[in-house]
């Protein structure tokens, strides 16, 4: 009976992603045609931007067996979340930070105890620094990457260091070089004023946090709900992972962790850092729902289908309150 249930149906089904990413088509364009967005360039490609991402958390999941069972509820879990924020649906360049990080996640776990893996590492900080180009304060996650080489990839070297020193450098280098031949530094110049003189946490307006009825407000307390569920699952039930699987997981919580603090430091790039949340948020609730049967989850899995269906009718404006 456990595994009958409407919540495991559901995670083990092929045709669960199938309907997730109809949906979130749906979703996506009608958000954009109601909301007034730059439907013909903005939406379409910050679309295939997360298409990509689905793609490359696809083959993630399966390359590296992240859930024990057969499902693609990772992805399903990160196209229904990310159609549900209205606000990240137009290209910008939290979408570009958020593809190079899913690359990097990829790269950095064929690195797991390695001997010498220079070229895994130099190719993960590569990615790593086009994100941090596109969103510099992404920078406080270098030395997080080095830690989850060391601690939990158990693979870092002298050489895998000074691999990810010019790795993270290179995109950087990369447009100082053509800044120069180009005789233009305002796209340099803006990224190290943003990194610069952006305040954290002092300055901040937090004040669309108290409204009531902002949809963004109450789909990124959702999300948090259900990471916060995921996580506190995983942490009393990480035994029955094997020890790769574990280690995997861990940088996924810490990652989540890190991201969620940052856009409680910076609520105003809420957009461009929410999809990068959800990298890792949609992993955690993903592993929930797939490998949990009880009684219990299986109700909180009918009020979350509920809740969602609420977002959606919020997010198309039909109901106001």
């Amino acid at each position: 009976m456990r595994n009958n249930r409407f919540q495991n149906r559901v995670s083990k089904s092929p045709f669960t992603l199938p309907l997730c990413i109809v949906l979130g088509l749906l979703v996506w364009f009608c958000n954009a045609s109601f909301k007034g967005f730059d439907f013909a360039w903005g939406t379409l490609v910050g679309w295939f931007m997360a298409v990509g991402v689905t793609c490359v958390g696809i083959e993630t999941s399966r390359r590296f067996s992240i859930l024990r069972v057969r499902s693609n509820m990772i992805a399903s879990v990160w196209v229904v979340m990310v159609a549900m924020m209205p606000q990240v649906q137009g290209f910008s360049a939290g979408w570009v930070a958020t593809l190079s990080l899913a690359c990097s996640y990829h790269v950095m776990f064929y690195a797991y105890q390695q001997h010498e893996p220079v070229v895994a590492v130099f190719h993960t900080f590569v990615l790593l620094g086009i994100a941090c180009l596109a969103v510099p304060h992404l920078m406080v996650l270098v030395p997080l990457y080095y830690w989850y080489l060391l601690v939990f990839l158990r693979c870092l070297s002298w050489r895998g260091f000074w691999a990810g020193i010019v790795g993270v450098a290179l995109p950087v280098c990369f447009v100082l070089g053509w800044s120069i031949a180009m005789g233009d530094y305002a796209f340099l110049y803006s990224r190290a004023k943003d990194l610069s003189m952006t305040p954290w946490i002092v300055g901040q307006d937090y004040s669309w946090l108290l409204e009531y009825n902002s949809t963004k407000t109450l789909v990124l307390c959702f999300a948090a709900l259900l990471i916060s569920v995921g996580v506190v699952h995983y942490i009393n039930n990480y035994y029955n992972d094997k020890i790769r699987t574990r280690m995997y997981l861990y940088i996924y919580v810490i990652q989540t962790v890190a991201l969620a603090l940052l856009i409680m430091c910076m609520p105003g790039k809420m957009e461009m850092l929410y999809p990068l949340m959800m990298l890792g948020g949609s992993v955690m609730i993903a592993h929930f729902f797939a490998l949990t049967g009880s009684w219990i989850s299986n109700a909180f899995f009918c009020l979350v289908m509920v809740a969602l269906v609420c977002l959606l009718i919020l997010n198309f404006g039909i109901w106001k309150f």
